[in-house]
């Protein structure tokens, strides 16, 4: 390292601090994986990172390849080499933050130069996460940041963030990012969390473009968010020597899909090393080192109440394209809401299947909307099933009529009511057991419109248990959000349509008696 103590050693020094790259590999140490202190070096995958930087960069990635590390010595680098620089690093949880304000950014600053350190003191070194230095630059590391304008931003692991702390995530997306500057950088990464959140839509968005930008049919703004993938396979030192590794027929069948299908080709040594990481990773291997941007998302949401069903649904083809079947009635399933979402479900019975052939959801609108929207698609209707709270009343602009009454009114077939169950995960464990014998039409009932994470069958995917952010643990009740609404219509479902064909002569007597008695009330 060149000291300043002659004229020529300080014109050669202040030639050399002019270029990102020295400073990034001669200034900055960091403790490795080894737990070694060394000089920072940016591995292959960092180097490929800053050579496609951009004023904005979505990043999806496997585990460990440093990219938090980077984005705490480039904030550093940023907030010592530009005055007047706000530098704001955002984390998913309060250990990360300490982690990296004290494990990476103040370690990286106390073993600088001293003379650089002299000429970039500190005016302010807080522990909870503030640094601002003499040059009126500071550093920001935090669980949000609302206040101010950044020219630096980072988001690490936002796809957990919007699973497990969405009002976090919300912070971030009304907060952090409405705090940047015209010209700053921003970068968010994470591991891929399931097809859910702002993180999913974000990234598909930012996938999208990436697609036409090679395709010449769009141009990246200083607005936009540029995509960058960083596979397993990327890393060099995710490989083991192949020697008394047993390869499965369906890796070997995997392993060509990625040559043919993505043009990823692996050597014997990362075959081998992708062997044993996926016995240790099990299900969770494509969510935590995925080789395609595309598998990244294929892992079920923690949490999800019907995970196990629907990914076996999908392994065996029940999420296929249906026909709708000419003759059989379609039958309609509901979970209402004026200010929330009204979901709506239809489905035919085709022998001992259950065929779902659409979804339709929407919010704000009132009945004649939603009976529209039945009408247009042209089925022949058997019967609506609404839920128990079909007997109340604000739904209407029209006397006291009830949404069941109004319905009954407007929609072609009969309309019912779904008896109230005690205990919500009855109803959980009855929609368990009915998903065994479902079928869905993969694009009436899928994502809608893609990349929104919306749609019948990623609600159901999407529906998962609350999230306790002090312990860290699920509560047992559901989270109410965007995929409540088409779980608790499937749910309709599974509580009131008579399985296996029979029909419970006493209990639909019961409903019968019930419904007379609310259109008289």
């Amino acid at each position: 390292m060149l000291e300043p103590n002659d004229e020529a050693s300080r014109a050669r020094l202040k030639e050399l601090l002019s270029d990102r790259d020295w400073r990034l590999t001669h200034l900055y140490y960091i403790v490795d994986k080894n737990g070694d202190v060394v000089l920072f070096q940016p591995n292959a995958v960092q180097w490929l990172f800053l050579e496609g930087f951009h004023n904005r960069n979505m990043v999806l990635k496997s585990r460990q390849h440093g990219i938090t590390t980077l984005a705490a010595i480039l904030a550093l680098d940023t907030a010592l080499f530009r005055s007047n620089t706000t530098c704001g690093l955002v984390m998913h949880k309060q250990a990360d933050a300490e982690k990296v304000f004290k494990g990476k950014i103040l370690f990286a600053y106390d073993r600088l130069p001293d003379w650089l350190k002299a000429v970039r003191a500190t005016v302010r070194r807080d522990m909870s996460g503030e640094l601002e230095f003499s040059n009126g630059s500071k550093i920001y590391v935090s669980l949000s940041h609302r206040s101010g304008t950044l020219q630096y931003l980072h988001v690490s692991e936002y796809g957990p963030m919007c699973a497990f702390y969405p009002l976090r995530a919300s912070e971030v997306k009304t907060g952090a990012l409405n705090t940047l500057a015209p010209d700053a950088i921003a970068t968010i990464e994470s591991t891929a969390h399931g097809r859910i959140g702002d993180y999913y839509q974000m990234c598909q968005r930012s996938m999208q473009l990436d697609k036409m930008l090679e395709a010449g049919t769009a141009k990246l703004t200083k607005l936009d968010y540029k995509f960058h993938f960083f596979g397993w396979w990327q890393d060099p030192i995710n490989e083991i020597d192949p020697d008394g590794v047993p390869m499965p027929s369906e890796l070997l069948e995997y392993f060509e899909r990625l040559e043919n299908e993505h043009g990823v080709f692996l050597s014997p040594r990362k075959r081998a090393w992708y062997a044993k990481k996926r016995e240790e990773q099990g299900d969770k291997m494509t969510q935590e080192h995925p080789s395609t941007p595309e598998e990244a998302f294929e892992q079920a949401i923690e949490g999800a109440y019907y995970a196990k069903e629907i990914g076996k649904a999908l392994k065996e083809g029940r999420v296929c394209d249906l026909p709708i079947v000419p003759g059989v009635p379609v039958n309609t399933f509901w979970d209402i809401g004026m200010s929330d979402t009204t979901a709506i479900w239809f489905h035919q019975q085709f022998g001992p299947w259950h065929h779902f052939i659409d979804f339709y959801e929407n919010s704000g609108e009132q009945a004649e909307h939603y009976v529209r929207k039945l009408l247009e698609r042209g089925y022949v209707y058997g019967k609506h099933y609404l839920p128990h709270d079909g007997v109340q009343t604000e739904w209407a602009n029209t006397g006291n009529k009830t949404r069941l009454q109004i319905l009954q009114e407007l929609l072609p077939g009969k309309v019912e009511l779904v008896e109230r169950i005690n205990n919500l995960q009855d109803g959980i464990d009855m929609v368990r057991q009915a998903l065994h014998r479902c079928r869905f039409d993969r694009v009436r009932c899928g994502e809608n419109p893609p990349g929104s994470g919306r749609g019948g069958l990623p609600a159901l995917q999407s529906y998962r248990k609350a999230w306790n952010e002090k312990l860290d643990v699920w509560h047992d009740y559901p989270l109410h959000d965007w995929a409540s609404n088409g779980a608790d219509a499937f749910r309709q479902f599974a509580q009131g349509f008579p399985m296996n064909g029979v029909n419970d002569a006493s209990t639909r007597a019961k409903r019968r008696q019930r419904d007379r008695n609310w259109r008289t009330s």
